[in-house]
């Protein structure tokens, strides 16, 4: 008997991101691939799971990703990313910051915040990197409303319990140097999965 449904969001699309440390690699393609391997090890401790993006080249919109939670009973949404600073940081900090932040939905934050935090701990000791923090972002003046779409769609559509983890910084070469090696990258679930088992309980 299943224990629940879980939707995998590996974000963007194939080509979205390319990671400017390593030629030729891109978010969207290395969400994809973790997005396999943290599937098989879900549906190993007797999760039902569904993918986003069942090819590589899918590429939903961020309400048809979110609503797939919500629309099918999912019990949780999690969706898969890698980060980059944003256009204010100065060349000379870009290749340096590093590390792994977890948002979570504003829509249940007394059950959100401990699986955020167990998460952003679990995958920031599996890369060895910086842990950054579980945090939640509103929506310009709409208080209680997730700025992020994903988040604010799943629970929207009646699934509370969603997260998006920045696996670290493919701009920084030690984090894309892990998000590229399949090796890791099966760490990496295995981490997730065991995680989600114990915070989702038996």
């Amino acid at each position: 008997m299943s224990r629940g449904l879980i939707i995998l969001d590996a974000g963007h699309g194939q080509f979205g991101n390319p990671y400017p440390v390593i030629d030729g690699v891109y978010e969207g393609t290395r969400n994809f691939v973790l997005a396999g391997y943290l599937k098989a090890d879900l549906e190993s401790k007797g999760f039902e799971v569904r993918l986003t993006r069942n090819s590589i080249e899918d590429d939903p919109s961020l309400e048809e990703r979110g609503h797939l939670a919500g629309n099918n009973g999912a019990i949780l949404f999690l969706s898969l990313h890698s980060n980059a600073p944003g256009s204010a940081t100065p060349p000379e900090r870009y290749h340096k910051i590093r590390g792994v932040s977890i948002y979570y939905s504003l829509a249940d934050e007394e059950k959100n915040l401990p699986i955020a935090l167990a998460l952003g701990e679990a995958v920031a000791t599996c890369m060895d990197t910086e842990n950054r923090g579980a945090m939640t972002r509103t929506y310009p003046d709409m208080p209680g409303i997730d700025y992020y779409g994903v988040l604010r769609h799943s629970a929207a559509s009646g699934c509370k319990q969603a997260f998006i983890i920045e696996h670290g910084f493919h701009t920084n070469p030690e984090d894309a140097a892990f998000l590229s090696n399949d090796e890791c990258m099966k760490k990496l679930s295995r981490a997730e999965a065991d995680i989600i088992d114990k915070m989702l309980g038996r």
